[in-house]
């Protein structure tokens, strides 16, 4: 019985594991069969001849070896994250601040736990991203970004659909003296939107349904109150909000606004109720 030599790469341990399973079921069977004695030892003896080729000892070193290689380098990789994806970020244009737990990097407030990374706009968790690689978390950054602003935004279009919120509020009671909880108003803009989207409305069901995430929502009221024409619109109305107190930011009745421009490190204004009045 010729010995075949172990694998000499994990690439070729596959082919010849599956090789030697199929001897092996072959030798199974034979207890199950009439195979005569001398068809029995032919098939033992490849069997054996076929797992000798595998070489189990030399894969199991390899595959230990090669997982070592790929912890020190996470481990690596972890070290240098945060100061990867801040050069990144700083070599792009973006403002950053280091801070202990965590970073702000453009419009983002970005955490580290491990391999997973949160991400914050504002107040709330945009994504989590399993990246121990900074750059590449960067362009995760970079593409959440591309995605915010690329979301459809016209100031008009977005000024009505929180008055008609505010209005449904009103009808339903959920107002204080004319002002909306923010949280409340939220879902109300949701289904304002989805009143105007023709397709929804020619056949209302979940594959119609058109999702309009929280954080979008707090970005484009980000987009709003930071433009140049900052909460007022035209007409001579402006969309106020509130600043609330601590115990209404602790139960999360509040949101906080990104900063799209200049220093993101001080992050947005915490807003915890919004009405219309006329200037």
């Amino acid at each position: 019985m010729p010995d075949q030599g172990p694998c000499k790469s994990l690439k070729d341990a596959p082919k010849a594991l599956d090789k030697a399973c199929k001897a092996l079921k072959s030798v199974v069977s034979v207890k199950q069969s009439e195979t005569s004695l001398k068809d029995a030892i032919a098939l033992y003896s490849k069997a054996i001849a076929a797992f000798q080729a595998i070489g189990l000892e030399d894969v199991l070193h390899i595959l230990k070896q090669e997982c070592a290689d790929l912890v020190r380098h996470r481990d690596d990789a972890f070290k240098n994250r945060r100061e990867k994806l801040l050069r990144s970020a700083a070599e792009a244009g973006w403002t950053t601040k280091r801070l202990k737990n965590y970073d702000y990097v453009g419009c983002f407030r970005v955490s580290y736990k491990q391999e997973r990374v949160p991400v914050q706009l504002g107040s709330e968790i945009l994504a989590t991203f399993d990246e121990v690689d900074g750059v590449r978390l960067f362009a995760h950054l970079q593409r959440e970004r591309e995605n915010l602003d690329r979301f459809p935004f016209d100031r008009s279009s977005f000024f009505r659909s929180v008055k008609e919120a505010i209005s449904l509020a009103k009808a339903q009671e959920l107002d204080r003296d004319g002002k909306v909880p923010i949280r409340k108003l939220y879902p109300l803009v949701v289904l304002v939107r989805q009143s105007r989207d023709d397709h929804f409305l020619k056949a209302p069901g979940s594959k119609s349904f058109t999702e309009y995430p929280v954080a979008q929502f707090i970005y484009d009221l980000a987009r709003f109150g930071q433009g140049q024409d900052g909460w007022r619109v035209d007409g001579g109305w402006r969309l106020s909000t509130q600043t609330p107190n601590m115990a209404s930011v602790d139960k999360r009745a509040t949101v906080k606004l990104p900063t799209l421009h200049g220093d993101g490190s001080r992050g947005g204004e915490q807003v915890g109720m919004i009405w219309i009045q006329k200037i």
